[in-house]
């Protein structure tokens, strides 16, 4: 139901300018605290009273809804509160990376058309967005009484390598409950009966990574990880990688092509895989199977990790990155190929989502195993 418009809603709103930004210019102090959805305020204004020393700033999309959250919080005279009008995707035009400490997300729109995921707040582009604002230890606080979209966020957090803490289907008769902060929202449905669902999900070492393009200067470190892969591959008694490939030239090639993607730890390359657009000859026919569609798709190829990086996720991390490619690109479809044996490689494509959906043949007639993945 939309909110009918406020009596004298601009000369109420003149009085509560000294809380609205504008630009990002206006914020004084790094990092913040940010709540998106904050709605009529009552969760913003007890969260700032409880923590005077922190700095906030609530996001609301609705100017009326806004001015009803301002005015409780200049009524109260707090001075750790900010307001912006607007949506998620305001986000970086006020913060830059790792100015933001918390992300409260408190019973977002669930969406619940499957047409619409990619308009929650908890869909792994949104997630994206946030990572690349985030504190290295920063976290998202998510809290909803929608199940099926708690459900949904949960597996999000975990697809984008979030470390899950506090986790919990019913928040109210919980070892969290005393330290709960209830909005109207949360008030009004748990007094009907809905349970409330929360998790923190926060950055770790994974979702600190960088994943990039190449550069030239990073082929030498390229071909330790390759080399590693070999020696891998023999020890374990299949040859997918033999005859020296993939070259010295072929991954040089690959860099200078612009197809060729690292994970990187600050300076340190811990994984890289190839990435590319078009159709793939040996993908032309397929045995024992078929593709899960005809439709344009990017393929995978040639994927090493440092052994000393591995179990880390770093494959899905790269897998995560040929689907943002494919999302910049119109592109919902990945495919890839690795030896029947190749029992690691295998998990990893499962773990993020890849379906076995038959056998190819290399130009040397070699087969492999066929892997094919539908964006959601």
């Amino acid at each position: 139901m939309r909110m009918r418009k406020k009596k004298n809603s601009e000369s109420r709103l003149e009085l509560c300018l000294e809380l609205l930004l504008n630009s990002r210019n206006e914020i004084t102090e790094f990092p913040v605290t940010v709540e998106i959805g904050c709605g009529k305020g009552k969760f913003i204004l007890e969260t700032a009273k409880r923590n005077p020393d922190v700095n906030y700033i609530a996001i609301e999309k609705i100017p009326d809804v806004a001015l009803l959250a301002m005015e409780k919080v200049k009524e109260a005279g707090l001075t750790n509160v900010r307001f912006i009008i607007g949506d998620a995707l305001s986000l970086p035009q006020y913060f830059k990376k790792g100015e933001i400490e918390r992300i409260y997300l408190n019973f977002s729109d669930p969406w619940p058309k499957s047409g619409h995921t990619r308009r929650r707040l908890t869909y792994r582009g949104f997630l994206e967005m946030y990572k690349g604002l985030l504190a290295p230890n920063g976290e998202i606080v998510f809290k909803t009484d929608n199940r099926p979209l708690f459900d949904f966020s949960v597996e999000e957090f975990k697809y984008m390598g979030f470390e899950l803490e506090d986790l919990t289907y019913d928040l109210h008769n919980s070892e969290y409950a005393a330290d709960n902060v209830v909005t109207e929202y949360e008030a009004n449905f748990s007094a009907k009966g809905f349970s409330i669902n929360r998790v923190r999900a926060k950055m770790n070492r994974i979702t600190n990574l960088e994943v990039r393009k190449a550069n030239i200067s990073e082929l030498d470190r390229i071909m330790e990880m390759v080399a590693q892969a070999q020696e891998y591959m023999r020890e374990a008694g299949f040859c997918q990688w033999d005859n020296g490939y993939p070259s010295r030239e072929l991954i040089s090639e690959d860099i200078e092509k612009g197809n060729r993607y690292v994970v990187c730890e600050g300076d340190t390359v811990m994984a890289s895989a190839g990435i590319f657009f078009g159709e793939e000859p040996d993908y032309k026919e397929i045995y024992d199977g078929k593709w899960i569609n005809e439709s344009p798709y990017l393929s995978i190829h040639r994927i090493c990790v440092d052994n000393s990086s591995k179990g880390m996720g770093l494959g899905g991390a790269l897998v995560r990155c040929a689907e943002e490619i494919g999302r910049n690109n119109n592109i919902k479809n990945l495919r890839c190929d690795t030896h029947e044996e190749n029992k690691s490689m295998r998990r990893m494509l499962e773990k993020n989502g890849f379906v076995h959906c038959g056998t190819i043949h290399l130009s040397d007639g070699s087969p492999r195993v066929a892997y094919h993945k539908k964006m959601r």
